[in-house]
């Protein structure tokens, strides 16, 4: 198969999981392929549910998290969740929120606003939330690389407590910090979302009251974990482990959820009254609550999950949808400036390892958007910043094997914060550095390399004559698909069409046809892939993953590349 590189695993181990669990062996590929070395490993992949899950007093110091949220609560003191303005923050501040005020506590919720206050845990913000009643704050999503603005807290008489995901640095915050990636975890797995943190800080403090059999919080339980399942998806959090449990119940939960604010977001992304899919969140849902925090205040969505009421749920879900509208369209603009100077950066140098851009005019609330886009349409990590005056701020996203946080790790002498993990990560700098910034970074991704080229991976070859509804719903037992647990590619060669080749959508940018091999042919739908048209005229060679068909077949190709038929 010269066009497509095929994963491999061994043919030994295969051979037993297709055996011992009775399945097809294409789908006994895709699974030895997940890194599933074993039988019992393969079955409980197949099965995801809450065995998976660890307990989460495994976590460094969480005795002494719940130790203080539980002396905040017993002195009925006024408690702060202190999330981020990004979806995995917002989620994890509502889950938060809910339990404890289930738990009775008086609680305020504080979500950064982007512009105004910026990335991260703030010194100013924490003196507000002390200035106005409050003696503890719980972060999410945040706060592990600010020791000097907690140590300042701390000092006024503001008690801290940080449950986090990101990268430490190397100085530890002073305060009880629960955070999968400290460096002297023993932790079985690093890969939990900020929400997947606060939830095992929910979970902890139900066992230490005992109330995990409570049938209020039994009724609430479902709620946490859909709100987890989102965080986690929407932050591209890898899908193995304990996500996968994670988000498998939290997508049933949430489908199943009679919480207003969920159910009216569900109806406005156009999600409601079907099973819902890890991408559902990625494309539907996280965008939504996303563009909140992008153009204005995060808060309205935080509004929105914790809301009671349908009506004002159906408000807030209207509200969330027009300004969801109006970041597509700077979306729009900003990527077509930015892809369009990308090009002339490529031009003038092809071997640029990474790209680096800047402009005025830019929104801060979409470049993160945005840099996930140049890097992906030219496969090298990007970083756009907007300029404010003689300030800077950027935001990052990561290609191939490179890892951003160290990528700004070699460039923090021209920067004045910066944060985040290996996939997405922010920055803030001085605009007179922006230069020596570029130059710093574009020489850490050289040295770091951005991971293999070559002909595009796919996870086994499968001729058109051998898909089967079967095969397909084998195939969806692997889900939840996402970040470390990619929906399965397969390649088929040597193909060609059956019926008319339609160019479809209100704009003719997807194409549309049947993928004839030897003796059968199947519905294809390509995406975004109009100007892959006249590759159809001949034999071709085609990548795509299985999906339920939407009319009158049962099965349908949705196509992630098409060749030229190789010799």
């Amino acid at each position: 198969m010269p066009s497509f590189r095929l994963r491999e695993a061994d043919p030994d181990l295969c051979a037993e999981l297709s055996r011992e669990l009775g399945l097809h062996p294409v789908t006994a590929h895709v699974l030895a392929t997940r890194g599933v070395e074993s039988v019992e490993q393969g079955r409980a992949f197949l099965s995801p549910d809450a065995s998976l899950l660890h307990a989460p007093q495994r976590l460094e110091d969480m005795d002494r998290a719940v130790l203080a949220v539980e002396a905040a609560l017993a002195q009925r003191r006024r408690i702060a969740v202190y999330g981020d303005y990004d979806v995995d923050g917002v989620c994890g501040t509502a889950l938060l929120a809910l339990v404890l005020r289930f738990f009775g506590g008086e609680v305020t919720t504080f979500i950064p606003h982007r512009v105004r206050d910026g990335y991260g845990l703030s010194g100013a913000a924490l003196e507000e939330l002390r200035a106005a009643g409050c003696s503890l704050v719980v972060t999410v999503d945040n706060g592990t690389t600010r020791p000097a603005e907690i140590a300042q807290a701390q000092e006024r008489g503001l008690a801290v407590v940080v449950t986090d995901h990101h990268e430490p640095g190397p100085e530890l915050p002073p305060c009880p910090l629960v955070n999968p990636k400290r460096r002297d975890s023993s932790y079985p797995f690093t890969g939990l979302s900020g929400t997947g943190v606060a939830f095992k800080l929910a979970w902890a403090l139900a066992e230490h009251r005992a109330a995990l059999d409570h049938p209020g919080l039994k009724q609430l339980w479902p709620d946490l974990l859909a709100l987890t399942a989102v965080g986690t998806v929407a932050d591209v959090m890898p899908l193995r482990d304990e996500n996968r449990a994670l988000v498998a119940m939290g997508l049933q939960a949430l489908s199943a959820s009679a919480r207003p604010g969920f159910r009216a977001l569900l109806e406005v992304s156009g999600c409601a009254g079907r099973p819902l899919r890890a991408d559902d969140i990625g494309w539907r849902l996280g965008p939504r609550i996303n563009a909140a925090g992008r153009l204005g205040s995060a808060g309205l969505a935080l509004d929105l999950l914790l809301c009671e009421d349908p009506d004002k749920a159906q408000d807030l879900a209207a509200q969330l949808e027009t300004i969801n509208r109006q970041r597509q369209r700077i979306d729009r603009r900003q990527s077509e400036q930015a892809l369009e100077r990308a090009r002339a950066e490529l031009e003038r140098d092809p071997e640029l390892p990474a790209l680096v851009l800047w402009d005025a005019g830019w929104h801060p609330g979409v470049i993160g958007i945005v840099a996930a886009r140049v890097a992906q349409t030219f496969d090298r990590p990007a970083v756009l910043l907007t300029i404010d005056g003689t300030d800077a701020r950027g935001s990052a996203r990561s290609f191939g094997c490179a890892r951003l946080h160290e990528l700004l790790d070699r460039c923090g002498e021209h920067l004045n914060t910066y944060g985040g993990h290996a996939l997405a990560a922010g920055c803030t700098l001085e605009a007179s550095s922006l230069d020596a910034f570029r130059e710093a970074f574009l020489a850490a991704a050289a040295q770091a390399g951005t991971g293999p080229s070559g002909p595009r991976e796919v996870d086994a070859e499968l001729p058109v004559d051998a898909v089967s509804v079967s095969l397909l719903q084998e195939v969806e037992r692997l889900a939840p698909f996402g970040a470390g647990n990619r929906e399965p590619v397969f390649a088929a060669c040597g193909l060609r069409t059956a019926g008319k080749r339609r160019l479809v959508g209100s704009q003719g940018k997807h194409l549309s046809f049947y993928a004839a091999g030897e003796r059968s042919a199947l519905p294809a739908i390509a995406f975004n892939r109009a100007e892959d048209e006249p590759l159809l005229h001949a034999p071709f060679d085609m990548a795509f993953a299985l999906r339920r068909g939407s009319g009158a077949e049962p099965v349908e190709l949705h196509v992630h590349a098409i060749l030229p038929a190789a010799s």
